[in-house]
């Protein structure tokens, strides 16, 4: 190991749903659920997935003006079309059976309506947890990691000292770190300890062959039991209070690994370089996130507890990991810590710096207050209005390995996390089943799409040739047109004429139209040539046949004056 960089290899073992937001989402028009599982497809795979008609009922629906029934009529769309899409789906995750009933109930409908009567939409967006663009497998930022173990430290040097500064603040921050100058107000960033500690950004444990994710709801619940004017137990701020999140699952061991580079300085350089007293190690980190992390977890489990919100089994798990990782926490090579969204205040601020500072959102139009404690806790939750069962977010167990050396397993602990993966594991496994079914029908869709294109060219290729054909035939017939005589192009309308009327449903007599005109042809016809004459006694002949005239007197007097010389 270097004197200068000194590595090490941290795994994060999941103690509860994860999500650390990166501002995008799945947007209800890239995706579907279906019977458990939400599948992802991008733009060019929902194309192919639509049959021609498809395509052209999309774009009728979304060539309107932009509004509430496009964009429901766009989610319809696509759900309806959910076992055609399912074949392209670039990823599939697990979805918690009340989101699942939730999505189908709401997909396309309208939420509620605002006081004015004005639609709210049920856009469906599923919040999506960070995560590697290019395999679409989840991401622990350091810049997570770092941050959540910078509070932690700040709290153990402020030892609760109480502060009129907001959390954040460089001035706070600088004072405890000595990278700030009270009386010249300057701040020096070289100065601050934590540019010494990288926080390599951790990647997904494939191994664990389990799902990298799933769809939970986060619900809002009240600290503290709530009763209203009419003297009914209140449980949350609202009924309809709540988030679609993608999250890691609980207990999934060693499901991220990421590395620790610690610059180790022994000079000694004021104004330029960290002060040595806090230069830390991963010891001064574990012993630091154990004293700010270990009490909040103890207190968010007698909350659940007290209010009834806890689930058991997730529970006595805990106790179970929390017990054999005693051991490795009072050595400083594992600690507890919290990061991602609904954390709670409290995982976010030093202590002493909270008092009458979290922030009390009120009703719609009223001013928040300010408290020394969130009033409401967000919990993982499989129903809107579910009430037991409740698991918190963000908590993590971290361990620390020497840099040079293989990551050793943890058979006890991937014993206890094992017990509660057999769901996954069936989803996996009934997934991996699918996959292949879902591969076969995109092959043959594939197969049968590249048939109709063979076939759409090649008949493009006939029509363009029997368009060609008709041009040359047009083009001849105009130029034989354009080298007939005066009189014969009389006997050419005069045919065409006839061709109208054969063409036509009512009937023709001899005294109609057609014939008076073959009369009058053939009376001018008395001193035409004779080659002529007989070009237009074969047209009168069948002319005649036509109108049903072939025996009559009159009608054979007629020919035979194109029969004379």
């Amino acid at each position: 190991m270097s004197n200068f960089l000194q590595n090490y290899k941290l795994t994060y073992t999941t103690l509860s749903p994860i999500h650390i937001g990166v501002g995008d989402s799945y947007e209800p028009t890239n995706y579907v659920i279906d019977d458990g599982v939400l599948y992802e497809f991008d733009t060019g795979g929902g194309l192919a997935a639509l049959t021609e008609n498809d395509r052209n009922e999309l774009n009728k629906i979304v060539n309107v003006r932009a509004n509430e029934d496009m964009l429901k009529s766009v989610q319809r769309f696509f759900y309806d079309r959910r076992e055609n899409i399912k074949p392209w789906a670039v990823n599939s995750i697990p979805v918690l059976p009340g989101v699942d009933n939730l999505y189908r109930k709401r997909v396309g409908q309208t939420a509620n309506n605002e006081g004015g009567g004005g639609q709210v939409l049920n856009k469906l967006e599923i919040d999506r947890t960070s995560y590697n663009p290019i395999n679409r497998q989840p991401v622990l930022f350091g810049s997570s990691v770092k941050g959540a173990i910078r509070t932690a430290l700040l709290d153990q040097l402020n030892q609760n000292r109480p502060t009129n500064e907001r959390k954040g603040l460089h001035e706070f921050q600088g004072r405890l770190f000595h990278y700030y100058d009270s009386e010249r107000r300057k701040l020096s960033l070289d100065q601050d300890p934590l540019r010494l500690l990288q926080f390599g950004d951790a990647g997904w444990n494939a191994a664990l062959g389990l799902p990298t994710a799933q769809i939970f709801l986060a619900v809002n619940r009240k600290k503290a039991p709530v009763v209203d004017e009419k003297g009914t137990m209140r449980q949350a701020m609202g009924e309809n209070l709540y988030q679609i999140l993608e999250c890691i699952p609980a207990f999934y061991e060693q499901s991220f690994k990421g590395q620790l580079t610690i610059q180790r300085i022994e000079l000694n350089a004021p104004n330029k370089l960290p002060a040595k007293s806090l230069r830390f190690s991963t010891k001064d980190i574990a012993k630091a996130c154990n004293l700010f992390y270990r009490p909040q977890l103890k207190a968010e489990l007698n909350l659940l507890n007290d209010r009834g919100y806890a689930d058991p089994n997730w529970q006595k798990q805990m106790d179970e990991i929390l017990h054999l990782a005693q051991d490795k926490i009072d050595k400083g090579t594992a600690f507890l810590l919290r990061v991602g969204r609904h954390s709670g205040a409290e995982a976010v601020t030093v202590s002493g710096a909270r008092n009458g500072k979290i922030k009390i959102m009120k009703g719609n139009g009223q001013q928040p207050d300010y408290a020394d404690a969130p009033k409401t806790v967000w919990l993982a939750a499989n129903d809107p209005k579910q009430r037991a069962e409740l698991l918190p977010f963000g908590w993590l167990l971290v361990e620390i390995h020497p840099g040079e050396a293989q990551i050793q397993p943890w058979p006890e602990l991937a014993t206890i996390c094992q017990s509660q993966q057999l769901q996954a594991r069936q989803w996996a496994e009934k997934q991996a089943a699918q996959q292949i079914q879902l591969a076969a029908k995109r092959k043959a869709a594939e197969q049968h799409r590249q048939q109709q294109e063979i076939e759409f060219k090649q008949r493009q290729e006939r029509e363009k040739a029997e368009e060609q054909a008709r041009l040359i035939k047009q083009q001849d017939e105009e130029q034989r047109r354009a080298n007939l005589s005066p009189e014969q192009q009389q006997i050419e309308a005069l045919r065409q004429q006839f061709e109208k009327k054969q063409a036509g449903k009512a009937p023709e007599k001899m005294g109609g139209v057609l014939y008076g005109d073959l009369r009058k042809l053939i009376e001018q016809a008395a001193e035409w040539p004779v080659d002529t004459k007989k070009e237009l006694l074969e047209v009168a002949k069948s002319i005649l046949a036509f109108i049903g005239a072939t025996g009559n007197r009159k009608a054979k007097d007629l020919l035979r004056t194109l029969d004379q010389p």
